[in-house]
Formats: C-alpha cells, structure tokens, sequence
C-alpha cells in the first residue's frame, strides 16, 4: 500500500497554510495592479496640473485598484485647505475634465485598454 505524503510537512494549523497559499495565489496580481497604480499616478501629477491650468494646487497621494484594474481610484488632495464650496468645485473640475486625464494617462501607460478614473478629495488635516 502506498504512503500519501503529508499535505502539510510543517505541521502548521491549517488556517495558516490556507492564509498562506492564498497569498501565494494573488501575488503576481498584487504586483502588476501597484505597479499600474504607480504608473497612473505619475501620469496625473503632471496631468492634474495641466488640465486644471494652476487654478487648483492639487497632489495625488494614492492610486488604487477600485475593485481592480480595469477602473482606479485617484486619491487627491489640495495643498491649500479648502472651504466646502472650494472642495466641491475642485471635485466637479475633476469630473468635468477627467476625459483629458484618461487620454493623458492612456500615452503614458502601454497597455491597449486604459482603465476608467474616478478621483476622491482627501480633506487636509489643519
């Protein structure tokens, strides 16, 4: 009769080596979607600037993968503090211009379908 080898040679709780090869199983995807994510939001740090015409100062802090790649989260936020009627018009000029973004983004990335863009305004901590 045949031996099976133990599926689990470390002797590890089971919660454990399923965490672990779950891990293991998204890490190629993890990867490549922050790296898409980096790529993004150097493309709109110069974008931003250019589109809005320096009537905003505005930094991206984050890009992320909202609920994966095929459309990103922007997380901006104004160098100045901002009323909530500055805030909101930051946000509807975002809106409004966020073809000119996407375009300026698809040059910069290679990829053949360019994600979708949506932009959070993050409050600044006064």
């Amino acid at each position: 009769m045949k031996h099976s080898r133990p599926k689990n040679k470390h002797n590890y709780p089971k919660a454990i080596e399923q965490e672990s090869r779950l891990e293991l199983s998204t890490r190629s995807f993890d990867r490549k979607a922050m790296q898409l994510c980096a790529q993004v939001r150097h493309a709109l740090e110069y974008a931003i600037s250019e589109a809005l015409n320096g009537e905003f100062g505005v930094t991206v802090l984050e890009v992320i993968p909202a609920p994966n790649t095929s459309h990103l989260l922007a997380l901006v936020q104004s160098l100045e503090a901002l009323s909530f009627e500055e805030s909101m018009n930051l946000q509807a000029e975002l809106n409004k211009r966020i073809n000119v973004l996407r375009t300026a983004v698809s040059e910069s990335i290679h990829r053949r379908k360019t994600p979708g863009l949506s932009f959070q305004l993050v409050p600044k901590a006064t």
